[in-house]
């Protein structure tokens, strides 16, 4: 284990965050979405400070939440949570730079690339889960897209609005499975089954191939989930987690269980 040499600087940005958050309460469209952002906002400092003895785990999980709080307040427009909470990433970045230093001194330049390959696929995935899971109304054009695209190329129909909402639901389930599973190395090589799986089926069911290749065309071309599915499939491989990873840093009599082993990216 070593010591996160940025914890103060990273938990008193996240305090920041946090304050922030209970300041502007009153701009949240909604309880879920208000919980939400407090929870995340409190993990961020909460994280920092206790895994500083451990600057893997403190880097991966403190960086978790501190992307759904940005991400969320940049969907809704609440710029000052945004901007302020984005700080966070200043002290992570140098963190990662220690951490990459050290990652290509003890295994070398693949094991490092590989780590920063899938930890950013991986936990880009929050991007896209925190507009489906955590906020309290749906986007109508997310709602819609779902209802009428994703309905007529999987049922031959609309989907009724109010089981469009679990089936958005459903969606952003998987996609934080695999930020959880891939984005922090945690089984990793189930996160990337599951995201190649997740790719497939949203090429099939978003009307992608209708398009045709480019992602620019109106839309959109299945260029961009055949390059993520590319890019992802193959962590499924054994060894391809690398050192910045929690399967790494909890290294445990676990990964003699045989599952486990066959799951994990270590």
């Amino acid at each position: 284990m070593t010591k996160n040499k940025f914890f103060l600087l990273t938990t008193l940005a996240g305090i920041l965050s946090f304050v922030t958050v209970i300041s502007n309460i009153s701009l949240f469209d909604g309880t879920w979405s208000t919980v939400c952002m407090v929870v995340f906002s409190a993990l961020i400092p909460i994280f920092a400070y206790r895994f500083r003895n451990h600057s893997t785990v403190g880097f991966l999980l403190t960086t978790f939440p501190t992307i759904i709080v940005v991400r969320n307040a940049d969907q809704h427009d609440w710029s000052i949570i945004g901007w302020l909470t984005a700080i966070t990433f200043i002290p992570l970045l140098l963190q990662l730079i220690v951490l990459s230093r050290d990652a290509y001194k003890n295994h070398g330049g693949p094991a490092l690339a590989l780590s920063l390959m899938r930890t950013f696929v991986g936990l880009n995935w929050l991007t896209h889960c925190t507009e489906k899971l955590f906020l309290s109304q749906h986007d109508e054009g997310l709602l819609n897209f779902f209802s009428q695209v994703v309905g007529h190329n999987t049922i031959g129909a609309d989907i009724p609005p109010h089981i469009a909402h679990y089936v958005i639901i459903f969606g952003g389930l998987v996609e934080l499975t695999i930020a959880i599973s891939l984005g922090l190395g945690l089984l990793s090589r189930f996160g990337a089954f599951a995201a190649s799986i997740y790719l497939i089926s949203a090429q099939l069911m978003s009307g992608h191939f209708m398009v045709g290749y480019t992602w620019a065309l109106p839309g959109g071309g299945w260029e961009l989930c055949f390059f993520f599915f590319m890019v992802m499939y193959p962590f499924m491989l054994p060894k391809t987690a690398g050192p910045i990873s929690l399967d790494a840093a909890f290294s445990t009599n676990l990964l003699n269980n045989r599952l486990i082993k066959r799951l994990s990216g270590n």
